[in-house]
C-alpha cells in the first residue's frame, strides 16, 4: 500500500502558481505535429533572445507556468517556449489507454521487466527534441520541473548537442532507497482518480493537489488559484492523463547512470519544504551530474511560487552564462 501511495503521489506532481497575468494577454497558442503527435505550444519573451524551453511537470499544463516567472525570463533575454506535454492540455491524449494498471506495472518493475505502457519518459523527451527541431531551434536552454525535470535530463542525455544549459527544479534521482513521498500525510489529502470522474472531480483533485504541494512559505490562496484551475479543466478534463504521465516517470526507474553521462552546465533547484521529492533526492541529482550546482530555495514546496520568481530567474541566467 505504501508503494501504491507513493505512485499516486508521483502521478499528481503538479507544479504551478496561483499568480495571474498582469493585464496583458499572452500570445495565441499554436499547434505543431512532432514525433507522431500534435503538441500545443506558445512562444513569448525576447524575439531574438536565447531559446529557453520550459518542460512542465506531471499533469501540468503550459498555462500553469507562473506569469511572473515567464515575464521575468523574457526580460532576462530569453525567448521562452512553453508547451503541453502529451496527455496534458490540448496536446495529443492517450485516453484510450485509460487508468494505468498499477499492480501490473509494479509486478513488471519488480521482476526487472519493462511494464506495458502507452508511452515512456523517453518518448516525452523525444517530443521535446522534435518540437525544437520543428521550430528550427538548433540549441536551447532547458528548464524542467518535477516530471519535466526527468524529461529535460533525458533530453540532455540523448541529445547533448541540442542543450546549452540544463535547469532542473524538484528533480528526483530515481534512487529506490530514497522513500517517496517526503511528507505522506500532506499528500494523503489528495483524492485519487476513479472511473467516471468528470470535470468537478478533476477540479477538486487539482485544487487539493495545489494545496498539498505548496510550500509553507508560498502563501497558498485557494480563491486566487480557482480561476486558473477552472481554465485548466476547460482545456483538459481527462481524469487519467496525469496518471499515464506518472506511470511513464515511474518506469524510468533509477536515473543516476544516465545523469552521470550529462556534461551540460547544470543547475538543480529544490524547495526546502517539498512534500513530494525529498531534498536528499534533489541533492543526489546534482551529485550525479559532473559540475552541477545545487540551490536550495527556502520555504518552497513542490511548486513555483511567484515570490521566488526573481531568485529562480537569476539562477537560470547565471547557469546559462556557463555555456559557451
Amino acid at each position: 500500500m505504501r508503494r501504491l501511495l507513493t505512485l499516486a503521489c508521483l502521478s499528481v506532481s503538479l507544479i504551478a502558481s496561483a499568480s495571474v497575468p498582469g493585464g496583458t494577454s499572452p500570445p495565441s497558442a499554436r499547434t505543431i505535429d512532432a514525433n507522431g503527435i500534435t503538441l500545443t505550444y506558445r512562444i513569448t519573451g525576447a524575439a531574438r533572445g536565447r531559446p529557453l524551453l520550459l518542460i512542465a511537470g506531471t499533469g501540468m499544463q503550459m498555462i500553469e507556468w507562473p506569469p511572473e516567472l515567464v515575464a521575468r525570463l523574457g526580460r532576462a533575454g530569453f525567448r521562452v517556449i512553453v508547451f503541453d506535454n502529451r496527455d496534458a492540455g490540448r496536446s495529443t491524449h492517450f485516453s484510450q489507454a485509460g487508468l494505468p494498471d498499477w499492480g501490473a506495472i509494479f509486478a513488471a518493475l519488480g521482476a526487472g521487466r519493462k511494464p506495458s505502457l502507452p508511452y515512456t519518459a523517453d518518448a516525452m523527451a523525444d517530443d521535446a527534441i522534435a518540437l525544437l527541431e520543428r521550430l528550427g531551434i538548433a540549441r536551447a536552454d532547458l528548464l524542467g520541473v518535477s516530471g519535466g525535470a526527468t524529461v529535460a535530463a533525458l533530453v540532455a542525455e540523448k541529445r547533448p548537442d541540442k542543450v546549452r544549459s540544463l535547469n532542473l527544479v524538484a528533480a528526483t534521482s530515481g534512487n529506490p532507497s530514497i522513500a517517496l513521498p517526503a511528507d505522506p500525510a500532506r499528500l494523503a489529502t489528495i483524492p485519487q482518480p476513479s472511473t467516471g470522474d468528470g470535470p468537478p472531480q478533476v477540479f477538486a483533485r487539482r485544487l487539493a493537489s495545489y494545496r498539498a504541494l505548496a510550500g509553507r512559505g508560498s502563501g497558498f490562496d485557494a480563491d486566487a488559484v480557482r480561476p486558473l484551475l477552472k481554465e485548466t479543466v476547460s482545456r483538459d478534463a481527462d481524469p487519467f492523463g496525469f496518471a499515464r504521465q506518472g506511470a511513464a516517470m515511474l518506469a524510468a526507474a533509477d536515473l543516476r547512470p544516465g545523469l552521470a553521462n550529462i556534461r551540460t552546465p547544470t543547475l538543480v533547484m529544490h524547495g526546502s519544504d517539498d512534500p513530494l521529492i525529498p531534498l536528499r533526492s534533489g541533492r543526489e541529482v546534482a551529485d550525479s551530474i559532473a559540475g552541477a550546482r545545487f540551490l536550495v530555495i527556502d520555504g518552497m514546496g513542490h511548486d513555483l511560487p511567484s515570490n521566488q520568481a526573481a531568485a529562480i530567474v537569476t539562477a537560470v541566467r547565471t547557469n546559462a552564462a556557463r555555456s559557451r
